[in-house]
C-alpha cells in the first residue's frame, strides 16, 4: 500500500467526494475533491480535456481544511526552499508546505497527490499547477513538447508566435478567436511532437480589459471568471470553449515568428530569418522552456532515476525543436505600437502561405 493510500485509510475522511477526469492526450488525470466550486473552475481551465471516467495515470484527491499542523512528518530537513513554499521529502514521497495555508503531498511512485489548503482560492491555483507539471512531464518523457507561443491554424498550416513575458502574445491571440476562417491552437503552450507536428493545448486565456485588448473582448465580460494568486495577484480568465472559432487539428507545416518591440513605429515589420538564429529563440522558449507553466515542487523528482529522465527530456525537447525549424519558415516580426496593425501583419503570413 503507498504512503497516499495509508494517509487517505487513517484520515477516514468523506470517500464520496466530487470527481472530474482530465485526458491530455492519453494522459488521464483522476481528481476527487471536497470543493464543486474548484471542479468547476478546473472545468473551465480544461474544458477541451474533460473526459468521462477512464482508468488514471494520476490520482489526486483535496480537500479543504483548517488544520494543517499535522500533515508532514516531524523531523524532515527542507531539500530546497522558495518564496512559494518549502519542500520536505521521505522517500519517494514529497511534502509541499504553502506556509501554513496549505499542504500537497506526492508520492511519485505510485503517481497518487493529495492536497489540503485552508481555502478555496489557494487550491485551485496549486490543483491548476499541478496538473499542468505533471501533463508537462509525463509528455516531455514521451516526445510531445510544449513551446512557450501562441497559436492559430487555418488550412493545414499552424502560426505560432513567440514573444516576452508582456510582449503581447494574448492580444494577438484575441484577435483570431472569433474571426472566420481560423482555428485555436493555445494562447501560451501549443504542442510539437518529434516529427515537428503541431497539436493544439487550448486551455483558458487571461482575459485583461487593457486599451489593446478591450474590443475584441469586451462581449465575453459576463463569461469570464477570477483565479486568485498567491504570487501574482488576481487575474481574470475566460475559457476558450467559449470562444466560436473551433480547436485546430494537427499541422504538418509551420509558421514560426519571434515578435520584438520595436519604439515608434505603428505597425509590424515582417523580417526573413535563417533557422539557425529561430534555433536561438526555440532554445530559450522551448528546449529550456522559459515561461512554461511548470512547478518544479511537481516537476522535479530528487531521484537519480529523474535527474537521467530530464537529461533525456532536454535531449527529445532539442530534437523536435529541429524537426519543428524543419517544417517552418522562420521570421522576426517587429512589433510596432497599434496591435490592429500589427494583427494584419501576422495574419498575412498566414493567409499568404494557404494562398
Amino acid at each position: 500500500m503507498s504512503v497516499i493510500s495509508r494517509l487517505l485509510q487513517a484520515s477516514q475522511g468523506d470517500r464520496n467526494l466530487n470527481k472530474l477526469y482530465l485526458n491530455f492526450y492519453q494522459f488521464v488525470i483522476e481528481i476527487s475533491c471536497g470543493s464543486q466550486r474548484v471542479l468547476e473552475l478546473l472545468k473551465k481551465d480544461f474544458a477541451y480535456f474533460v473526459s468521462a471516467p477512464e482508468t488514471p495515470l494520476l490520482k489526486i484527491e483535496a480537500k479543504i481544511e483548517s488544520d494543517l499542523s499535522d500533515k508532514i512528518p516531524a523531523g524532515l530537513l527542507a531539500k530546497r526552499q522558495n518564496i512559494r513554499a518549502m519542500s520536505f521529502e521521505q522517500g519517494s514521497v514529497r511534502y509541499n508546505d504553502f506556509y501554513g495555508k496549505a499542504v500537497s503531498i506526492i508520492d511519485y511512485s505510485s503517481n497518487e497527490m493529495l492536497v489540503h489548503a485552508q481555502d478555496e482560492n489557494i487550491l485551485h491555483e496549486i490543483l491548476y499547477l499541478a496538473v499542468l507539471s505533471r501533463e508537462t512531464k509525463w509528455h516531455d518523457s514521451r516526445g510531445l513538447h510544449k513551446v512557450h507561443a501562441f497559436g492559430v491554424g487555418k488550412g493545414d498550416t499552424a502560426l505560432l508566435g513567440m514573444m516576452n513575458m508582456k510582449g503581447g502574445k494574448t492580444t494577438l491571440f484575441s484577435y483570431f478567436i472569433d474571426v472566420e476562417g481560423y482555428e485555436l491552437v493555445s494562447d501560451d503552450t501549443p504542442l510539437v511532437n518529434w516529427k515537428g507536428e503541431v497539436f493544439p493545448f487550448p486551455i483558458r486565456i487571461g482575459f485583461e480589459l487593457n486599451s489593446h485588448t478591450r474590443e475584441r473582448l469586451e462581449k465575453y465580460r459576463d463569461k469570464s471568471y477570477r483565479f486568485e494568486r498567491e504570487e501574482y495577484g488576481p487575474k481574470d480568465l475566460i475559457s476558450l470553449s467559449e470562444f466560436k472559432n473551433p480547436v485546430a487539428s494537427k499541422k504538418k507545416k509551420v509558421i514560426l515568428f519571434q515578435g520584438v518591440r520595436v519604439n515608434g513605429i505603428n505597425s509590424a515589420e515582417i523580417v526573413k530569418v535563417t533557422r539557425y538564429k529561430m534555433l536561438k529563440y526555440l532554445i530559450k522558449n522551448m528546449v529550456i522552456g522559459v515561461g512554461l507553466p511548470m512547478v518544479l515542487e511537481y516537476y522535479l523528482e530528487s531521484s537519480w532515476k529523474d535527474r537521467f529522465r530530464n537529461i533525456k527530456v532536454l535531449l527529445l525537447r532539442s530534437a523536435a525543436a529541429l524537426a519543428l525549424l524543419s517544417n517552418a519558415r522562420c521570421y522576426e516580426v517587429r512589433m510596432g505600437e497599434d496591435p490592429k496593425e500589427n494583427f494584419k501583419r501576422v495574419k498575412a503570413l498566414l493567409d499568404n502561405y494557404e494562398k
